[in-house]
């Protein structure tokens, strides 16, 4: 019987290490992805209720333009996702801020997934979207 366990010496920490890097490596890999995807989702959700707040309170469509175009890469480099045209923005008014119209921020951002830049491009076959729609107060001052 002594002779059965002795053969037996050293080969459990081997084992050991072999199945935890087997089982640690994808999990390690699952949780960066899922952490990415989050972050993309925060950021969309961000991005499409600020912007359309801006387009809905802004009266100058051009420096309405301009603060949606830095708040959005502020947002996206805030998250670690890299930056780009995310935003598609509809009013049923023209201009956005016209009383009692409605802004409509679409927000689609691709996820980069990590260690498949080479093989994917960029951007993985994931992307997030998010959308909100703000009504234009229709007895707003200084209009």
């Amino acid at each position: 019987m002594s002779g059965t366990l002795g053969a037996e010496d050293g080969n459990a920490l081997v084992e050991f290490v072999v199945l935890s890097a087997a089982l640690l490596i994808p999990s390690l890999y699952l949780v960066l992805t899922l952490g990415n995807v989050q972050a993309a989702v925060f950021a969309a959700d961000s991005l499409s209720r600020d912007v359309a707040r801006i387009h809905a309170t802004e009266p100058d469509p051009a420096r309405a333009m301009e603060r949606t175009a830095r708040h959005t890469d502020m947002i996206l480099e805030d998250h670690g996702l890299p930056s780009g045209d995310v935003v598609t923005l509809h009013c049923s008014e023209d201009p956005c801020a016209t009383p009692g119209g409605t802004v409509t921020a679409q927000v689609r951002i691709p996820v980069p997934v990590p260690g498949l830049g080479p093989v994917l491009g960029e951007t993985g076959p994931v992307s997030v979207g998010a959308s909100h729609a703000v009504q234009v107060d229709q007895y707003r001052a200084g209009s």
